[in-house]
């Protein structure tokens, strides 16, 4: 039976008895703390939007559920990886298993977290794995292309978002496509990917103002960490793109060392962070738009409530 809204909460709770089963499973031969690193979840962001929007396209709960879990096992394996390659030192409040284990052991825990996120694909659908190992090359190229675009500041918004619609968009898109063949309903096929899609790239720059405007503690991870790691989000390609402001923002982007704290004053102060909040509003609106067409309307406009809180977030 497809899931209502009032069962919301209790899928999300199996959802999370699911990840803990799978860490039972495997703390065996790899260890209870190494375990918990491959499953534990975080703002389970991505397993609500999957069950809501499973909802929203009347798919069997128990399906949704599976994506949902299959989702959160994905995202840290992407998380794991991004850590080595950020040489983080906390991620969720704790510290990362590559700064605990070393960055050998952090890559091998990210690549177990993946299998263990095609384990739950294969039980989905006979066409979810597929799709799912197409969702995780276009993760890696999108990783890949903003690794390669480092210290760069000739970033447009072309490329931004081609990194964030693959990065961050891909496993959200995964879910849409998922759906869309598992819904029993008539709807436009290319909807629930394409919507599925834009809620990826609003977490992205959701996450970007966070990267200024969160502190450590609230956030669980580092200050100003893409700032650091020479990464131009988008906040920084509006003011790039501001013919008054960019020679001021190269200035104190190429000063030595990146001073966080003057770059962070003037996106706030020239109000480049404000912009980076009305594009959000504008991808919320056009996934408003998308989700009022789904077959099921009370669960589509459950939805869209969920799509607000995502954009207007402080965790």
């Amino acid at each position: 039976m497809p899931i209502s809204l009032l069962k919301v909460e209790d899928s999300l709770a199996r959802v999370r008895s699911g990840l803990e089963s799978r860490a039972r499973r495997i703390e065996g031969r790899v260890g209870r703390e190494l375990a918990a690193h491959i499953c534990r979840p975080g703002k389970m962001l991505r397993a609500r939007f999957a069950l809501l929007l499973g909802a929203a396209m009347g798919v069997d709960e128990a399906k949704a559920e599976g994506v949902a879990r299959a989702m959160e096992l994905v995202h840290n394996a992407s998380l794991l990886h991004d850590d080595c390659v950020d040489e983080a030192e906390t991620r969720r409040g704790r510290p990362t298993p590559n700064q605990v284990f070393g960055t050998t052991l952090g890559l091998l825990l990210g690549d177990l977290a993946f299998s263990q996120g095609l384990e739950e694909a294969i039980d989905i659908s006979p066409n979810a794995p597929r799709l799912l190992v197409t969702a995780v090359r276009e993760m890696t190229v999108g990783e890949l292309q903003e690794e390669f675009l480092k210290g760069s500041t000739t970033v447009g918004m072309d490329a931004y978002m081609g990194v964030a619609a693959r990065k961050t968009g891909a496993l959200f898109e995964w879910a849409g496509a998922v759906f869309s063949e598992l819904s029993p309903f008539p709807h436009e096929q290319a909807d629930p990917p394409r919507l599925a899609c834009a809620a990826g790239i609003l977490l992205q720059i959701v996450d970007d103002i966070h990267d200024y405007t969160l502190t450590e503690r609230v956030s669980g991870k580092d200050e100003a960490q893409d700032l650091r790691n020479r990464r131009l989000t988008l906040p920084c390609i509006f003011a790039l793109q501001d013919q008054g402001s960019r020679e001021e923002f190269l200035s104190l982007w190429n000063d030595g060392e990146t001073d966080a704290a003057r770059i962070t004053r003037f996106l706030k102060d020239r109000g480049y962070l404000q912009t980076t909040r009305e594009k959000g509003r504008e991808i919320v609106d056009s996934m408003a738009a998308m989700t009022k067409k789904l077959p099921c309307r009370a669960e589509a406009a459950e939805l869209i409530f969920f799509i607000e809180i995502m954009a207007k977030r402080e965790f």
